[in-house]
């Protein structure tokens, strides 16, 4: 019988962070100008946005439903310096994404939820795994990419553009998140 995890990119390395070495804000009390909160499955890492995020899109590729366990994952991008720690630590897992780029996964170390990822070696945006946020609904997705891997029964709206892979963000994303994605390091 094959390992559970034979069929996620092989994992190349595991170890425990707190938030400030994962280049994370950990100053408490900020005022959270979003209103938006998550956790782990297990609740023991809590985390609050600081600023709302620059841009929302849910892939449907077949590395994010098995990082996920799921049909696909909602994608919110943020900068890392807003995402605070209010209880718990992390886990990063260090991988590849399916055209073989890197990609770092923050879990929580005891339940192993995965609450954000980096791509491609920046650490200064994050991709907050929405369904860990408190109230999911919260952020609307701005796209769909890697549509044609979509399982059947979910529905995309008409108004949301959709793509059969990848998506040009300059064409896509709004100018202010654009702006803050370029300092943060994405072109």
């Amino acid at each position: 019988m094959a390992p559970f995890f034979s069929g996620i990119p092989q994992i190349l390395l595991v170890w425990n962070l707190n938030w400030a070495d994962a280049g994370l804000n950990i100053e408490r009390g900020k005022e959270n100008m979003s209103n938006r909160t998550g956790a782990c499955s297990c609740k023991a890492t809590r985390y609050k946005l600081t600023e709302d995020p620059m841009f929302t899109h849910v892939c449907h590729c077949s590395i994010c439903k098995r990082h996920t366990g799921t049909a696909f994952v909602t994608h919110v991008f943020i900068e890392a310096e807003y995402i605070t720690l209010e209880q718990g630590q992390v886990e990063a897992v260090d991988g590849q994404t399916g055209s073989g780029g890197d990609h770092l996964v923050y879990r929580c170390p005891d339940c192993q939820s995965a609450l954000y990822s980096h791509y491609g070696g920046n650490r200064k945006i994050a991709l907050v795994k929405g369904g860990t946020l408190d109230d999911p609904g919260s952020v609307t997705p701005g796209a769909h990419l890697w549509v044609e891997a979509k399982v059947p029964w979910i529905d995309i709206p008409p108004n949301v553009p959709a793509f059969s892979q990848n998506y040009v963000a300059a064409e896509v994303w709004p100018a202010a998140a654009l702006e803050r994605r370029k300092k943060g390091g994405w072109g």
